[in-house]
């Protein structure tokens, strides 16, 4: 079971990882921190909007984990805010040097830039595989950001 946390705690979490993402170089270090900034101001949102003090009294908020999307569309806030179904980081070799693909949803971002990786491709609706990089996801992630901040803000 994961550790609570209240709703002031969140929003607090939100604000100081967003503030620290903007400070930091252009990096993956920045970037995760974008991440986290992003989940735990969704996950504020959804405790504001349901009246809730702890996180641990939301069992689908739980169940979302780090996914983005997931917490997006329990809030009805999907749509152009989300991020793009599948992430492409640089392919590595397996044991016999093939080309081993490796493809990650909108639940794995903060893998890619806690381990060092990469974007360099996405899967865009209507469009399929196209390239991309991190700087494509950190602006979906800063538009996520500033939606958090309108619904925040709401009396």
């Amino acid at each position: 079971m994961p550790i609570p946390f209240t709703d002031r705690e969140m929003e607090l979490a939100w604000r100081e990882n967003l503030s620290a993402a903007k400070k930091i170089p252009c990096t993956n270090a920045h970037r995760l921190l974008l991440f986290y900034a992003v989940e735990c101001g969704l996950k504020a949102v959804w405790m504001k909007r349901k009246g809730g003090k702890r996180t641990d009294l939301y069992p689908d908020m739980i169940e979302c984990k780090h996914n983005i999307n997931r917490l997006l569309d329990s809030l009805g806030a999907g749509g152009n805010l989300s991020l793009p179904p599948e992430i492409y980081i640089k392919e590595i070799f397996d044991t016999r040097n093939n080309k081993e693909e490796r493809k990650l949803n909108s639940g794995d971002i903060n893998q890619i830039w806690r381990y060092g990786g990469k974007v360099i491709a996405i899967v865009q609706p209507g469009k399929g595989k196209i390239q991309a990089n991190d700087e494509d996801i950190e602006k979906k992630l800063l538009a996520i950001s500033n939606w958090i901040a309108g619904e925040l803000n709401k009396p």
